[in-house]
Order: structure tokens, then sequence, then C-alpha cells
């Protein structure tokens, strides 16, 4: 049951309800989406405020900004997929480690049908892990002159968004289908068609 801020059950008839059109209009679908996931705890009451929805539209720019940054620094294009040809240092090794322990607790919680946990997991690593992290690591090798270890940091962050994008677009679809349009390969299609991430 969602509950305002008193406790009270939200419904139409006692006024209390917000329209989620409306809040669509002002925060976007996506982040309105994730903001409720976000605060609803597995099998008790979300206490829903309409300020607990700009942590969605805040994530929701962390996300696109991060995405902007790495595709206006590219080289030449998107870098290949395949990291094995690269020389992944121990901060690349990091990411690629959280992003592998991230996907499987990802499966597990929805193996359980928890929701919630899912959402809250991907969240952490793009928020925390990812854009927080990881990208301010590398952006001195975004910029450096050693031309390997500046295409090795590009190809491992796109690696890592092209991951993020799949595992976030159950709950953000429109966001995800935009910035996937821009860091998928050739023959891929559309991103609700693409593989889930193991």
């Amino acid at each position: 049951i969602i509950r305002d801020a008193e406790g009270k059950k939200m419904s139409k008839s006692l006024g209390n309800s917000p329209d989620p059109l409306d809040l669509f209009e002002k925060y976007g679908a996506d982040a309105v989406r994730v903001s409720i996931l976000l605060i609803a705890p597995q099998g008790l009451d979300i206490l829903y405020s309409e300020e607990r929805l700009e942590q969605g539209r805040n994530f929701m720019n962390k996300l696109w900004n991060s995405a902007r940054f790495i595709l206006m620094n590219l080289d030449e294009g998107l870098p290949e997929d395949d990291l094995s040809k690269k020389n992944i240092d121990a901060t690349d090794r990091w990411i690629l480690s959280r992003l592998n322990s991230t996907t499987e607790e990802i499966n597990k919680a929805y193996g359980e049908y928890k929701l919630n946990e899912a959402i809250k997991r991907v969240y952490d690593f793009t928020r925390g892990d990812f854009c927080d992290w990881y990208i301010e690591f590398v952006k001195t090798r975004f910029y450096g002159d050693d031309l390997n270890d500046r295409e090795t940091a590009q190809a491992v962050s796109v690696h890592v968004i092209r991951k993020i994008l799949k595992l976030l677009h159950p709950y953000c679809p429109y966001i995800t289908e935009e910035l996937w349009d821009s860091f998928k390969n050739p023959k891929d299609d559309l991103l609700i068609s693409s593989t889930w991430p193991e």
C-alpha cells in the first residue's frame, strides 16, 4: 500500500493521491518508476512523498551525464567490445569485477522476485561504483598521452555502460533506449531485444 507522509492510505477519494501523469511531466516516467521502486521495501507499505522522486530524477541525470561524457571523449567512434586485447589495469579489473558481482546479485534478486533489491543493486553500482568512482578515476586516462591506456579506459567504460543500460532497461526504458542508440554495436538492434547480461 502506498501511504502519504502522515501514514494515511493514498486514494483519489481522500484527495491525497497525486496524478501520475503530472509526476511524469515534472520528473519523467523513468525517474518516477525508479524512485517508487527504490522506496518500496519488500512486503511493506511505501511511505510516499514527492520530494523522494527527486532521487530518481537525479539518478537519470547522472546516468545521462556519464554516458555523454564517455561519448564526447571517444577518440574514434565506439571501441570494440573485446576487452581481451586491452591492457587492463587494476582500476579496470575492479569495475569489471563489481559489474560481474552486481549482475549476479541482480539476477539472484529477480529469481526471488525481489524487484526492489534488483533496482537498489543496479542503482548503487551505477551511481556509486561507476559514475562516482570509476569515471572520476579514468578522466585522467581519457585525457592522457598514453594511447593504449586511453583506448583501454574508453573500451572498459563503453563495455560497462552497455551492461548498465541493459540492467536498467526494465525500469527506465526510455532513457536507456535513447542512450543505447549511441552505444550499440552496428549489428545490434533495439535494447529491448538485446541479450540479458550474465
